[in-house]
């Protein structure tokens, strides 16, 4: 793995690595932080974060318009500082409403920063090297949730409410770290026109993404294909327990497998993705591996421990290819496809349906397992699978809605500010 050269894309590597801090803290040390110091019941958390990540959808494509309007970096900078601030806020947190408040206003600024940030490498990257680059940075995110298991498992062993706190702050100050280094990038806005390439014939089409059918309906599918992650997530380790005779230590190896398998493909995946039609084929690709895998998952139930323990792995080696197909495929998607003078609202449009599937995804994937058992599995392969078929004649549509030829025009030029880094520097 190279690293990028000095400049824009090296800074934005080092702020999506303590960025990745936080999620890998907050997932299960923010839980157990809500139940054994705040005192509040599971149901209780649950049921509060899942109103926070619908709250979140309200904010998404209003964020990207701002982002477009004021500069990408100058709104990153200051959403970064409000995570930080409501991270630490929930160190106020001794009751249930209190807890809605603070993990709503948390899951608005993580919607709202997601966009913004995209944005913003979409100004600094070009057609050619966006999607290489994204990979890039996945494979930074994950080697960063490998790193901060260390102090989540610090604070486990200890068991105490001043580690869980400490827990939380360190989650915070890595989001005003966050802040900091989004300082030395440079400052991007959307033209106020279309660029040359969407102009003439077209040029009344770009009213906004929310007119923008194709591209709509698009997002909504990619919700459909994250469900990947929630099946790793959440479906895998639940069948493991409660379906298979694998031994107890599996879970946890999988889920190391699966971010080995992450960090060692998920670049070449990423360079097989030039334009819309190869990445319409990296998804349907990835169709057919969680199709695959869920075969192999409906079958461990019946397996001895070894054979079961083997057949897991393969899943889940299939699951993780799924995985970076559909990352890839996503990514180039959501970037070529869009408006160019709008990406930070497009950007905000593409992740309200995998915000959809976070919120709901969980639920499903346990209700079709728990009372279909084996054919759950099969059953959501074939739905997967369906899914990935319909990219591409839905990418065509978009195509040709924008009469715009893939891959896209050029990226949109940084304004030039004092704070600016150069391209060269």
């Amino acid at each position: 793995m190279k690293l990028p050269a000095r400049g824009p894309l090296r800074v934005y590597a080092t702020l999506t690595f303590f960025d990745s801090l936080v999620p890998g803290i907050m997932l299960a040390g923010g839980v157990l932080f809500f139940t054994k110091v705040a005192h509040l019941g599971a149901v209780q958390v649950g049921s509060g974060l899942s109103l926070a990540a619908l709250a979140g959808i309200a904010v998404a494509v209003p964020a990207g318009q701002l982002g477009d309007r004021i500069g990408h970096r100058r709104l990153l900078i200051g959403i970064s500082v409000l995570r930080g601030l409501i991270l630490a806020g929930y160190q106020l947190v001794s009751s249930y409403p209190t807890f809605l408040a603070v993990a709503c206003l948390a899951g608005l600024a993580e919607s709202a920063v997601a966009p913004v940030r995209q944005a913003h490498l979409g100004t600094i990257t070009t057609p050619d090297n966006r999607v290489e680059t994204l990979a890039f940075n996945r494979v930074v995110r994950n080697i960063g949730a490998i790193l901060s298991t260390p102090a989540l498992g610090v604070a486990l062993a200890l068991d105490s409410p001043v580690a869980f706190r400490c827990l939380i702050g360190i989650g915070a100050v890595s989001v005003l770290i966050v802040a900091i280094v989004a300082t030395r990038l440079p400052e991007t806005t959307a033209p106020s026109q279309p660029l040359p390439d969407a102009a003439g014939p077209t040029k009344g089409k770009w009213s906004g993404v929310l007119r923008d059918r194709p591209y709509l309906a698009l997002s909504l599918l990619n919700g459909v294909l994250i469900m990947h992650m929630e099946l790793l997530e959440v479906g895998m380790p639940l069948w493991v327990m409660n379906h298979t005779q694998a031994p107890a230590w599996t879970t946890s190896a999988l889920l190391f497998t699966n971010v080995l398998v992450a960090i060692g493909f998920q670049m070449r995946v990423g360079r097989t993705v030039t334009d819309v039609n190869a990445a319409a084929r990296a998804m349907r690709r990835g169709g057919y591996c969680l199709l695959s895998a869920s075969a192999v998952f409906a079958l461990t139930g019946t397996l001895n421990p070894l054979l079961c323990a083997t057949a897991l792995f393969v899943a889940v080696v299939l699951l993780t290819l799924t995985e970076l197909l559909q990352s890839a495929g996503s990514w180039g998607l959501s970037y070529d496809l869009a408006d160019t003078a709008r990406l930070g609202e497009y950007q905000g449009a593409w992740s309200v349906g995998t915000q959809l599937v976070r919120s709901c995804g969980p639920f499903l994937v346990t209700l079709a397992l728990s009372a279909l058992n084996a054919t759950g599995w099969l059953v959501i392969g074939l739905i997967y699978s369906v899914a990935t078929a319909c990219v591409a004649p839905l990418s065509r549509r978009a195509e040709a809605a924008h009469q715009v030829p893939a891959p896209q025009a050029a990226p949109l030029q940084p304004t030039p500010t004092k704070q600016t880094v150069p391209h060269n520097a």
